[in-house]
């Protein structure tokens, strides 16, 4: 064969290796969803899967359903204050929570600690794997900066420093964290340490991981501080910057927290906060490699499919899927302006019962 037709074969293979490169770029068997690409819903089918409420069933989009399956071990969007489950899908499935723990470390050090309190951090916080703020032994700083350097920045130090001022040792705390997590209707969780860190004893769900987060969203302190996108704080008198590690803050209009979370055990986890109007949605997906997306896509269907409806116009609601809410007028003596989230398609009847 001459130079020429050596040259011309070279030249018909690359030809054909890059064809098929260019093909192949355009294949739809794994689609990736940017999240710019779904901030907004504009179709008006009622997506919603499935819920904990009496005779309320409702049906999803199977487009959407597939897509939240995808490599899901577990995934819940709640309605903050009821706790109504809007989207589930393994919302009680067993897994590992990574830093999405520090959500309730951080609400046991809120209740138990002031903020303005100076606090030494102990040696054993001085080199914890993972995530942290650079702590040293001996070095000072308040108790609202270790908030913010354990919820912006996943401050594992932050968080071992937190549990020994508030209960003086690892064990004693995680006693704290599981009684509280009880407190907040979590009977599926056990939790060992305040990081987070990989232990085959410290587990949870999604959902009881969204029931924690509702509980600290009670807290105003811990609103504040788990929405604030960055933050100076003061070690042993130096400035630090930090800045928040959750992209749905600057990713989901409304959004207001709360935090990420990632161990090679555990997977990819968030839990999530998004506010518009008077309606507050928590979401959770533990183990999602595709975390963002899945929960911008909860939070639209929870807000595109739902409302908040005030108890006392329960008359007025006539839909024939029936939800009951149980109301004890003693606790709650101000019921009627309780609100409840309610499909806005008319299609559920809402039922108050007094006990």
């Amino acid at each position: 064969m001459d130079d020429f037709s050596k040259k011309a074969v070279v030249m018909a293979i690359a030809i054909v290796c890059l064809t098929i490169a260019i093909i192949s770029s355009f294949s739809i068997g794994n689609v990736v969803y940017p999240i710019k690409s779904i901030l907004k819903n504009d179709k008006n089918e009622n997506y919603i899967s499935k819920n904990i409420e009496e005779n309320a069933q409702n049906t999803i989009d199977d487009e959407i359903l597939q897509t939240l399956k995808r490599g899901a071990s577990g995934a819940v969007c709640i309605e903050a204050s009821s706790r109504r489950v809007l989207y589930e899908d393994g919302k009680d499935e067993v897994c590992y929570p990574a830093s999405t723990t520090k959500v309730l470390t951080a609400l046991i050090a809120i209740e138990r600690l002031s903020l303005d309190k100076i606090v030494t951090v102990p040696k054993i916080a001085e080199g914890v794997e993972g995530s942290s703020i650079y702590l040293k032994a001996g070095d000072t700083i308040t108790v609202e900066d270790l908030l913010f350097g354990l919820m912006l920045r996943s401050g594992n130090d932050a968080a071992v420093t937190l549990a020994t001022e508030v209960a003086g040792g690892i064990d004693e705390f995680a006693s704290l964290m599981n009684e509280k997590a009880v407190e907040s209707g979590a009977h599926n969780s056990h939790f060992v340490n305040p990081h987070g860190l990989h232990d085959e004893n410290h587990y949870t769900t999604a959902y009881d991981l969204a029931l924690i987060c509702a509980t600290a969203y009670e807290n105003p302190d811990f609103v504040r501080i788990v929405g604030t996108k960055q933050r100076k704080i003061e070690v042993s008198g130096e400035a630090r910057y930090i800045a928040n590690k959750n992209k749905l803050l600057k990713l989901f209009e409304g959004a207001n927290g709360v935090k990420t979370g990632f161990t090679k055990k555990s997977g990819r986890c968030l839990v999530g906060g998004a506010k518009r109007g008077d309606m507050q949605l928590i979401t959770a997906v533990l183990n999602h490699g595709d975390m963002w997306n899945d929960t911008v896509r909860m939070l639209n269907l929870g807000f595109d499919n739902y409302e908040m409806i005030p108890l006392d116009n329960a008359l007025l609601t006539k839909g024939s899927n029936v939800v009951k809410v149980k109301v004890n007028q003693t606790v709650t003596p101000n019921w009627q302006n309780v609100k409840y989230p309610l499909k806005k398609d008319g299609s559920e009847k809402l039922v108050v019962e007094f006990v």
